[in-house]
């Protein structure tokens, strides 16, 4: 990065405004995170190099502005400069302060963070510096909360969620911390909030196993947009699927008065079941599967469907003996009449996948009956390897929810 300004004066008239750092947002409405960029910062006569100079770098159209903390540095050092009669400095932006916080817990963090807008600023006046120093972990740290009786996770979004130690005496947690997740699949605590935990903590130990590196990338995350700029977040995708179907369902009631909810507490129950993976193994896809393959294949009403199906379509098809007992078949039905066939068996298609994967995950069958339903669901998801089950179950659940988008605003 490469700045030059004409005097001192000039220097503090364009870094005086404080707006510029506001929401960690670019004037083109993108988001910026935070690298450490070699830069260079030319005032007058004066040159000022920075070595891992904090940049907020826009990571839409690339603009890079200067990290807040960075302009007093700069301008404390032109006046050491010009008392001195150097025309010439080279800084480095170190990592090395520390906090006041989980000291003996000693977990890696990068100080240079502090310069992510926002972080430096605590609502607690109360609270020390550095409260807000986002610390990262593997992912798979996840793992130890979610199986141990003691712990609880909640991931209500997507990528945000809270670890929690359940309490005692009445109490019902001991600590209850929110965490994030980023881009690079990077788990996100604050430093202040890892503070609760207390030092004998078994706790300590795991988040200190997979305690990583700082890759500096925070401000596009739920977690900070619900904390620091008090933007709700969004339920996981799943949940957001069931609210679909349950309000495709009503649609449907109160346009043609017929009823397509089934067994709405066995559903409702089978919906408290469904986790967002950790993951992705096979055992949570399972689990997820077998309940979303009961909540949209088993989970509508077969008599209700073969009604809207026949108010639909006149004059029936001829072979709508064979079809009136398969949902999926008169849901396609249903669909062609507005997209024609072709586009409604790609429309209608993930609710063949789930069903797929919920035979092979748990049924006993032939394994070339088994190998079928794999090949069926690789190509409709359009994907080549099955056992990449991250990415399998990122597909079929971003179908499953444009299926419900599309039943939702479209006219039948």
């Amino acid at each position: 990065m490469y700045l030059s300004f004409d005097s001192i004066d000039d220097f503090k008239t364009h870094y005086n405004n404080p707006t510029s750092y506001v929401n960690g947002k670019c004037k083109c409405a993108g988001i910026r995170e935070l690298e450490l960029i070699n830069s260079e910062v030319n005032i007058g006569n004066y040159q000022i190099r920075i070595i891992d100079c904090p940049i907020l770098k826009c990571q839409t159209c690339g603009d890079e502005q200067l990290g807040h903390l960075i302009p007093q540095e700069i301008y404390t050092t032109y006046y050491h400069m010009e008392e001195r009669n150097f025309t010439g400095c080279k800084l480095t932006a170190l990592n090395k302060e520390r906090f006041s916080y989980a000291e003996k817990a000693d977990y890696k963090y990068d100080c240079r963070d502090m310069n992510i807008p926002g972080l430096g600023f605590d609502a607690d006046p109360t609270n020390a510096k550095g409260f807000s120093c986002p610390v990262f972990f593997d992912r798979k740290v996840l793992n130890n909360f979610f199986f141990d009786n003691d712990y609880e996770l909640d991931m209500f979004s997507e990528s945000y969620g809270t670890i929690a130690k359940k309490g005692t005496d009445g109490w019902a947690y001991e600590w209850n911390i929110v965490f994030g997740i980023n881009r690079s699949n990077k788990v996100i605590l604050f430093l202040g909030d890892l503070a609760q935990i207390d030092d004998d903590d078994r706790a300590v130990y795991w988040l200190k196993s997979y305690n990583i590196e700082s890759d500096h990338c925070v401000i596009d995350t739920e977690l900070y947009q619900a904390q620091l700029n008090c933007i709700f977040s969004r339920p996981i995708l799943e949940k957001r699927i069931i609210k679909l179907r349950n309000s495709f369902f009503q649609k449907i009631k109160d346009k043609y008065g017929v009823e397509l909810f089934h067994l709405e507490a066995e559903v409702e129950n089978l919906g408290d079941r469904i986790r967002k993976p950790i993951n992705y193994s096979e055992t949570e896809l399972r689990e997820n599967v077998i309940a979303l393959d009961g909540l949209l294949n088993e989970g509508i009403d077969g008599d209700g469907l073969r009604k809207l199906y026949e108010k639909l379509i006149n004059p029936l098809p001829s072979d709508y003996k064979s079809i009136k007992t398969q949902t999926r078949k008169l849901l396609q039905g249903i669909i062609a009449t507005v997209e024609g066939d072709v586009n409604a068996a790609n429309i209608v298609a993930p609710l063949y996948t789930i069903n797929d994967l919920r035979i092979c995950f748990a049924h006993l069958l032939p394994q070339e009956n088994i190998d079928a339903r794999k090949n069926n669901v690789l190509q409709t998801l359009g994907i080549s390897l099955f056992e990449d089950y991250r990415k399998l179950y990122d597909t079929m659940i971003d179908r499953l929810y444009r299926l419900y988008q599309y039943l939702n605003l479209v006219e039948l």
